[in-house]
């Protein structure tokens, strides 16, 4: 059975962007008659925002975009990280890093300053995972093929950062497969990461999920869209408006007025084909209708 998710953090309320990566992930799991489920990730607490989980909820209902079961949240899975971060390190495949920003700007790959340092230092540590110099690759249902040298693009990633907090990387993965969720359809931001998630996945003996990476959409400098920068919060009193505008990213083109957003999302359910997805990983200056 299909089994998709939507994965917003709580650093911010939902802006288009947000949005877009919602419609596309429901479309795709309500036109094969799947689940829908909606996970917040909100362990990095540093970064939590007052409130922005119920304007999160708030904006998905408005739109209907309708979940199944309850709330998931990354925090209900700590003790899964750690055990993920053990099994790595019973493989001799983790070791602590002290290295700061600053030594390691403009470095390229991580070039490698602490890998013999295999046991806890007493200063604070990021974990990073040993990378084999080797190639990796996934097909992508929108984007194609993708394959790259992890070692040669980002080196030894951090799994699990100074503050405890696990990283990006190894938290979703174990958070998809905690869910048994099957398809994952998110922004082409994520892509080149995700290379990083097929390492760990491949390691950790889990089932890959099917990616679909949409194009992200980026302000008029080529900024992408984000809470971090403080993007626009969708504005939740035109709910059909924006819904359309989504819908026209998405190489869809709903040709009639719809009365509310029940209507229009049971046209687009039927209309649905992720091939139709513009295959670019960007989206620029886009007009809303």
């Amino acid at each position: 059975m299909y089994v998709g998710r939507f994965a917003p953090t709580t650093s911010g309320p939902l802006h288009l962007g947000s949005l877009l990566a919602a419609v596309a992930s429901y479309l795709d799991a309500r036109s094969q008659d799947g689940q829908w489920l909606l996970r917040l990730d909100d362990i990095d607490e540093p970064r939590a925002r007052a409130h922005a989980e119920n304007t999160a909820l708030t904006t998905l209902e408005s739109h209907g975009l309708e979940w199944d079961g309850s709330v998931g949240r990354q925090s209900d899975h700590r003790d899964r990280y750690w055990e993920a971060i053990e099994e790595l390190r019973k493989r001799d495949l983790i070791f602590y890093c002290t290295c700061s920003r600053s030594k390691l700007k403009n470095k390229g790959p991580y070039p490698g300053y602490c890998r013999t340092q295999r046991t806890p230092p007493s200063d604070p540590a990021a974990i990073r995972v040993l990378v084999p110099n080797q190639q990796i690759g996934f097909t992508d249902r929108i984007q194609g093929t993708v394959k790259s040298n992890l070692a040669n693009k980002e080196g030894d990633f951090i799994v699990m950062r100074k503050e405890s907090i696990a990283a990006y990387p190894l938290a979703v993965i174990l958070d998809d497969d905690l869910t048994g969720v099957t398809d994952v359809v998110r922004g082409a931001d994520l892509l080149e990461n995700t290379l990083a998630q097929i390492y760990l996945i491949r390691t950790l003996g889990l089932d890959a999920p099917r990616y679909a990476h949409i194009p992200v959409f980026n302000q008029r400098n080529g900024i992408k869209l984000s809470k971090r920068d403080q993007a626009y919060a969708i504005d939740n009193r035109m709910p059909v408006l924006n819904l359309v505008s989504a819908l026209h990213m998405l190489g869809m083109n709903p040709d009639e007025e719809y009365r509310d957003v029940h209507e229009l999302l049971a046209w687009a359910i039927t209309r649905w084909d992720i091939l139709n997805v513009p295959r670019q990983v960007a989206i620029t200056d886009f007009i809303s209708v």
